[in-house]
C-alpha cells in the first residue's frame, strides 16, 4: 500500500513518499524534484509538467498555469478577473457562471473546466510515484492552502477521483510543515508550550500559521492568510517596470505579444533571485519582440521600491495570527520561515522587525510541505507504523446554520455551529421542532478577508408526519469531516413515540 504525499503548488509541485527509513522526495523524469504544474495541448498530444514547461514558451495559448487560481471561483470573481490580465490563455465564463479554459488540441478547439485540468497535473504526480515506488498509487494526502473554499475543497476531491487517487485526508499546508517540523523534535517540552509561528510566502498566496507544541502534539493556534500576496506578484512588479523601460528605449510594447510578455515575466523571475542575492543585477534578452535585443538594470532599492505595495501588505497576516493566537511577539519562540516566495530580503526584514527576532531556515523551503503530508499519510496508513504524534487542526472558518421558523413572520435564525478554530474532524447534533418540511442553509461566516455571509449549500428535510397540534422532534447531524467539508450527515424524527431516519435533499450553492 503507497504512503504518499502531494503538494499541489500555484508553480510546481512535490511528490513525498513515505519508506521504511523515512520520508523521500521522488525525482520526476528529469531527474528534478520539482514539477511544473503546467499541462500544454499541442496539436498531436498533451504534455504535462516539465514537457509542458518546455513547450509553453513556444505555444503559450494553449499552455494552462496556475490552476490553483481558477478552482472553484466563480468567473466574476474580482480576485480571479485580475489573475486574468496576466494569463495568455483564453479563459470564459461557463453555463454555471465558473470559468472555462480553452485550449487548441488535436486540432480542434476544446473547453475544460478547472478540475479537469487539475486532474491531468494529479495523473502525472500519480505517475511519477508509481514510477519511482513501482507500485500503484491510489492512498494519498494532498496539500491544499488554508483559506480554501468547501467548493475548492470538494473540486480537488474530484480531481483526484478522476486521476484514481483516494486521498486520506485534504492536508493545510501549514499544517503539513509544521508536522514536519515537530514530529523529529526529541526536545519538546512536557508541560510548557513551546509556540512557532510558521509564515510560508508562497507563489501566489502567503500563510501565517501560529503552532503550539508540546511532547508528541501540537496545536493549532491560529491561521492567517493573504490569497493574493506572493512571488509572483513581485514579479509583476518587475515585469511592468521594465515593460515600460523597454517601450520607451526599443518602443516595443510586450502587451501585444504573448510569447515576448511569457519570456519577459520568466527574466523577471530570475533577476528577483539575482536581486535576493546581490545588490543589483542586469537583464538581458535576444529578440524579444519585433527581432530587438533588449537590456535593463536594477538595483535592490529601486526594485523593493517599485515593489512598496506589495511589501505593505505582508505585516496584515502576521498580524491577525498573532492576534487570534492570543501570543504577544516575545511568547512566540521561533519564527520559521518557507515557500518560493520567501527569499527576497524585505520579507525578511518585514518578518524581522515585527517579531523582534531572526526568522530560521531550518526546513527546506520548497519541500516542507511535500513531506508533512506524506507523514499525514503514513500516520493515518494501517501499512506503517509512525512515531505517535497527535495532530490538533482548527478550521479556519466559522460554519453556521440558517433556516426560517414555522411561523412565516419571523426572520430566519441561525446559528454557530463550528467556530472558527472548531477542530477537525467533528461532529454536532441539533435539534428542531417541525411540523412540515423545512430547508437549512450551510453558511461560511465571518470569513477573514470578508465580512459577507457565504452560503455553502442547502438541505431540505422531509418529508414527515406530525400529530394534529404537536410539532415533531428532529434531531440533525452536522459533520466537519478529516477534509474540512461541512455536511448534514442525517436526521431523524421522533413522533408518538416513534423514530425513523428522514432523507436528505442536498443542493450545492458554493461560491
Amino acid at each position: 500500500m503507497s504512503v504518499v504525499g502531494f503538494d499541489l503548488g500555484n508553480e510546481s509541485c512535490i511528490v513525498g513518499v513515505a519508506r521504511q527509513r523515512g520520508i523521500d522526495v521522488v525525482l520526476n523524469e528529469e531527474s528534478k524534484r520539482e514539477t511544473p504544474a503546467i499541462v500544454c495541448f499541442g496539436d498531436k498530444q498533451r504534455f504535462i509538467g516539465t514537457a509542458g514547461a518546455a513547450n509553453s514558451t513556444m505555444n503559450p495559448k494553449n499552455s494552462i498555469s496556475q490552476i490553483k487560481r481558477l478552482l472553484g471561483r466563480k468567473f466574476a470573481d474580482p480576485e480571479l478577473q485580475r489573475d486574468l490580465q496576466s494569463f495568455p490563455f483564453r479563459v470564459s465564463e461557463g453555463p454555471d457562471g465558473f470559468p472555462l479554459v480553452h485550449a487548441r488540441y488535436l486540432g480542434e478547439e476544446h473547453a475544460f473546466t478547472p478540475t479537469q485540468l487539475l486532474a491531468m497535473v494529479l495523473s502525472n504526480l500519480k505517475a511519477i510515484a508509481e514510477d519511482n515506488l513501482k507500485s500503484a498509487v491510489v492512498d494519498c494526502c494532498i496539500g491544499i492552502p488554508v483559506y480554501f473554499t468547501d467548493l475548492q475543497r470538494r473540486s480537488v476531491l474530484d480531481a483526484a477521483t478522476i486521476a484514481g487517487l483516494r486521498p486520506l485526508r485534504l492536508f493545510h499546508e501549514t499544517t503539513a510543515t509544521a508536522l514536519a517540523y515537530g514530529i523529529y523534535k526529541t526536545d519538546l517540552p512536557e508541560n510548557d508550550q513551546l509556540n512557532v509561528a510558521f509564515v510560508d510566502v508562497g507563489h501566489a498566496s502567503m500563510q501565517v500559521s501560529i503552532v503550539g507544541y508540546k511532547k508528541g502534539q501540537l496545536k493549532m493556534l491560529s491561521h492567517a492568510y493573504d490569497r493574493s500576496l506572493g512571488g509572483r506578484d513581485f514579479d509583476e512588479a518587475l515585469f511592468k517596470h521594465f515593460a515600460a523601460k523597454f517601450k520607451e528605449e526599443y518602443k516595443i510594447d510586450v502587451y501585444q505579444n504573448a510569447r515576448a510578455c511569457i519570456r519577459l515575466r520568466v527574466a523577471c523571475e530570475k533577476l528577483k533571485k539575482m536581486l535576493s542575492a546581490n545588490p543589483e543585477a542586469p537583464m538581458n534578452i535576444e529578440c524579444l519582440m519585433d527581432e530587438k535585443d533588449v537590456r535593463g538594470f536594477i538595483k535592490r532599492d529601486e526594485f523593493e521600491q517599485i515593489s512598496a505595495p506589495v511589501l505593505e501588505r505582508v505585516k496584515g497576516p502576521l498580524e491577525k495570527a498573532l492576534a487570534e493566537a492570543g501570543l504577544t511577539n516575545e511568547s512566540v519562540h521561533f519564527v520559521e520561515v518557507v515557500g518560493s516566495g520567501s527569499r527576497v530580503p524585505a520579507i525578511i526584514r518585514i518578518i524581522t522587525e515585527f517579531f523582534g527576532k531572526e526568522p530560521r531556515r531550518t526546513m527546506n523551503a520548497s519541500e516542507c510541505v511535500a513531506r508533512g503530508c506524506a507523514l499525514q499519510c503514513a500516520i493515518l496508513s494501517p501499512t506503517f507504523k509512525v512515531r505517535e504524534f497527535q495532530v490538533n487542526e482548527g478550521f479556519p472558518f466559522s460554519i453556521a446554520l440558517s433556516w426560517k421558523p414555522d411561523s412565516q413572520n419571523n426572520e430566519p435564525q441561525q446559528t454557530v455551529v463550528f467556530p472558527k478554530g472548531n477542530p477537525i474532524p467533528s461532529v454536532k447534533a441539533l435539534t428542531f421542532y417541525r411540523s412540515n418540511t423545512f430547508a437549512v442553509d450551510v453558511l461560511n461566516v465571518e470569513t477573514e478577508d470578508s465580512q459577507v455571509t457565504q452560503k455553502i449549500s442547502t438541505y431540505t428535510i422531509g418529508p414527515f408526519q406530525s400529530s394534529k397540534g404537536e410539532k415533531a422532534k428532529l434531531k440533525v447531524k452536522v459533520r466537519l469531516n478529516i477534509h474540512g467539508i461541512v455536511s448534514l450527515e442525517s436526521a431523524t424524527v421522533t413522533c408518538n413515540a416513534m423514530s425513523y431516519h428522514l432523507s436528505l435533499e442536498k443542493h450545492i450553492t458554493s461560491l
